[in-house]
Order: C-alpha cells, then sequence, then structure tokens
C-alpha cells in the first residue's frame, strides 16, 4: 500500500479554520481544579492542479491541550509521544506548544503531500483517484483513574488504496509530574510472562474458546508471540489493552480491546 504522506501543493486552492473543537470530553471523575482542557481544530485542503476537481489532500487536525498546572510538561509529552504520523516533533528537544505544533505539522504534511504525489501524478493522470490522501485526527481527554489523564486520539488516514484506515491512539498521563507513563511505570518487573497470561485467558473468554491455540485459528496471534499492547487506558478499576486492526489478527477482526480488572492484575501492578 502507497504510504500516507503527508503535505501540499503546487498551485492549489487551501481552505485553513482554526477555532475551538469542544475540549475535553467527559470523564468518569472530574479533573483537577489546577488543570483544564482545550482544544485547537485546523482544516486545510489542497490540490495539486488548477482543477478542483483533480487530486487533493485533505487534513483536518482537532487537538486537545492542557492549561494550567503542568500544562507545558504535558502538551510537550504529548505531542512528542506519536499521536501525529508522521512524528516530527520527535527529532528535536526545543517545547512547543499544541497550537504551534498544529500549525506547523499541518503545512509540513501538505508540503510532502505535494512533492510525494506532484511529480507522480503528472506521469499518471489517469489514475487521479489514487492521488487523493486524508488524515483526520480527533482527541479528548478522560480521567477514569484519580492518577491519570488519559489523552486519546481518532484517526483516520488514507492514501489511495481499497479503503482507509482507521486506529485509536492512546496516551496516560501522570497528574502530578505531566509525564506519559509506560507499562513499565505500572507493572513490576518482570510482569510480562504473567500479563501476556491473562491477555490470553481474557481473549479467551470473549471469543468462548479454550487455549491460545483455538485463538490461533481464528487468526488472533496467529504466527506471533503474545505481547501487551502500549496502547492501553487506565481505568479506575481496570486497564483495557487496545489492539488496531491487523495488528493482532486479520483486518476483518477489526479493533480488538482486551479489559482486565485490577484485582486479577493485584500481584503485577506497583504499590503507591
Amino acid at each position: 500500500m502507497r504510504r500516507l504522506i503527508i503535505s501540499a501543493c503546487i498551485v492549489f486552492s487551501v481552505l485553513s479554520i482554526v477555532c475551538s473543537c469542544g475540549g475535553a470530553s467527559g470523564s468518569g471523575k472530574s479533573a483537577s481544579d489546577s488543570i483544564k482542557f482545550d482544544s485547537i481544530k485546523m482544516d486545510s485542503t489542497v490540490y495539486l492542479t488548477e482543477d478542483t476537481a483533480g487530486p487533493r489532500c485533505h487534513i483536518s487536525l482537532c487537538l486537545t491541550y492542557a492549561k494550567g498546572k503542568n500544562a507545558e510538561n504535558i502538551n510537550d509529552s504529548v505531542i512528542r509521544s506519536g499521536i501525529l504520523c508522521p512524528d516530527y516533533f520527535s527529532i528535536t528537544s526545543q517545547k512547543i506548544s499544541i497550537p504551534e505544533a498544529a500549525d506547523s505539522f499541518v503545512n509540513r504534511y501538505l508540503n510532502d503531500y505535494k512533492n510525494d504525489y506532484g511529480d507522480l501524478y503528472k506521469a499518471d493522470k489517469t489514475h487521479a483517484n489514487s492521488y487523493n490522501c486524508e488524515y483526520i485526527v480527533k482527541t479528548y481527554v478522560k480521567q477514569d483513574a484519580e492518577d491519570y489523564y488519559t489523552y486519546i486520539a481518532n484517526i483516520y488516514s488514507y492514501g489511495g488504496g481499497a479503503h482507509g484506515n482507521s486506529i485509536v491512539i492512546t496516551k496516560n498521563i501522570d497528574v502530578q509530574s505531566g509525564r506519559i507513563v509506560s507499562l513499565k511505570d505500572i507493572f513490576v518487573p518482570g510482569y510480562e510472562s504473567e500479563l501476556n497470561e491473562l491477555i490470553v485467558n481474557n481473549l479467551c473468554k470473549m471469543y468462548k474458546v479454550k487455549n491460545l491455540k483455538e485463538l490461533n485459528e481464528k487468526t488472533i496471534f496467529m504466527g506471533i508471540d503474545v505481547y501487551p499492547s502500549d496502547n492501553f487506558i487506565i481505568g479506575d478499576k481496570d486497564i483495557t489493552f487496545i489492539y488496531a486492526p491487523d495488528e493482532i489478527a486479520y483486518h476483518a477482526a477489526g479493533e480488538i480491546r482486551v479489559k482486565i480488572s485490577n484485582s486479577e492484575l493485584e500481584e503485577l501492578l506497583k504499590k503507591k
């Protein structure tokens, strides 16, 4: 599949809008009084030629950002965490606000589209639809556990081909430090084997099978080792691991979520 790339146009028409798009989403618990969330929306469309019926690239970002205590740390951590792809910001140590990052990302994405698709289209105008691109990111923040915010990005991308791709990316943020936490931050050393077993057990319940072999027959973890997803949501009473379509099973299986209760994880979770 041709990679979904990113960025702009030689002769083009651009519509760019910057406005509020809803801020933080509702959550099971209210966030700390010292931190609030707002959002910025940018929407741009560019064309490879003067003909607006020709190939185009449409990008729409709705990015939630923090305001208040630890806001700078939270926003900097989020924007470097890979919620936008390509991850332009991971290669620089300079702090950047999310509104600044949104503007920079859109401009670069559209410029890359121009550079990557312009010459290709000139040589292959009979397949105009193959050069259409779309990239849509909608984000919100929820707080299901007292000590963590969860930043959630719903992403749709299309770069030619039979269909687009939809994924969810999550990042859990420590309320006190503003730092994104990893599995190693919340689990005791050597957690992997037992956690993998819990994932298999819960998948077996979901798919009404007895063991990993029968899961494999449903294409789940077929030909690959079991692993916990880095894409997870920390809840008050459980942790949910999210696997994207095509990640651990065939595309038809769609997104797979495995919820494991804290009671099952009791011996693996670090004590507070």
